[in-house]
């Protein structure tokens, strides 16, 4: 079978900005053309981006993949921990363009998924101090981050897909929303965020919508009580951040 990247990117799980990347940059990827110059995709491809996938999740560079997939190698470098320490070595440095663009690059070149799990994440931990110094530094890096996350969310407003509300709930780091948000751009959802947690919640006024939200720690009874009611009335799905 061939498939266009819309299909591709949908059965590998890996966004169409990744696989274009993948393909312009690292020439990982060759798909064919058709006559109008759209790319097709065979079953060789699915499961040569499925390999260069588990390779990244692994911690490999993506630019040190290729000859892996020919060869593989049993010594390599974590290049989440590379990423993460060049970020943060950015950030300290007042480097906030180089830290922004660094950012755009990789959600272009990596799952985003893995991206905010093993980069972005840690990366916030890193400069979670109470002081002055850190605070302004972590608010800087949520700046990006919220900024990137928008941009990717108005790129798939453009594509079809479902339609998801995501909010916090019972959550002291508003930042959360917007990282579980990027991690599911590029998947086939349009997704409208509500930016801070509200007070109080009213899901069934949207009830053709589905809903995420992202809370911390383990629900309570009457947490639970409250999910199970509105689960009656529309989709919704609960996040509980670790």
């Amino acid at each position: 079978m061939a498939y266009s990247i819309g299909e591709f990117a949908r059965l590998s799980g890996i966004t169409a900005t990744t696989l274009r990347a993948w393909q312009r940059r690292y020439g990982l990827l060759k798909p064919q053309r058709t006559e109008g110059g759209h790319r097709l995709y065979s079953e060789e491809d699915v499961q040569q981006a499925l390999k260069i996938l588990d390779w990244v999740k692994k911690g490999v560079p993506i630019g040190q993949v290729k000859p892996l997939l020919e060869r593989p190698a049993p010594s390599r470098t974590n290049n989440w921990q590379t990423l993460q320490q060049n970020m943060l070595d950015r950030l300290q440095a007042g480097k906030i363009e180089s830290l922004r663009q660094m950012i755009y690059d990789a959600g272009r070149e990596y799952p985003r998924p893995e991206l905010v799990a093993k980069v972005l994440r840690p990366l916030r931990s890193q400069v979670s101090a109470n002081v002055p110094a850190a605070m302004t530094l972590r608010e800087i890096l949520d700046g990006i981050i919220i900024a990137y996350t928008s941009f990717c969310l108005e790129g798939d407003k453009k594509a079809p897909g479902d339609n998801l509300l995501l909010s916090g709930w019972h959550l002291n780091d508003p930042c959360e929303i917007w990282l579980e948000a990027l991690a599911r751009t590029g998947q086939g959802h349009r997704i409208t965020i509500l930016p801070i947690p509200p007070a109080a919640l009213a899901p069934e006024i949207f009830p053709d919508r589905k809903w995420l939200l992202v809370t911390s720690g383990k629900l309570n009874a009457a947490r639970k009580s409250q999910v199970e009611q509105w689960q009656q009335q529309v989709s919704l799905e609960v996040i509980i951040l670790r």
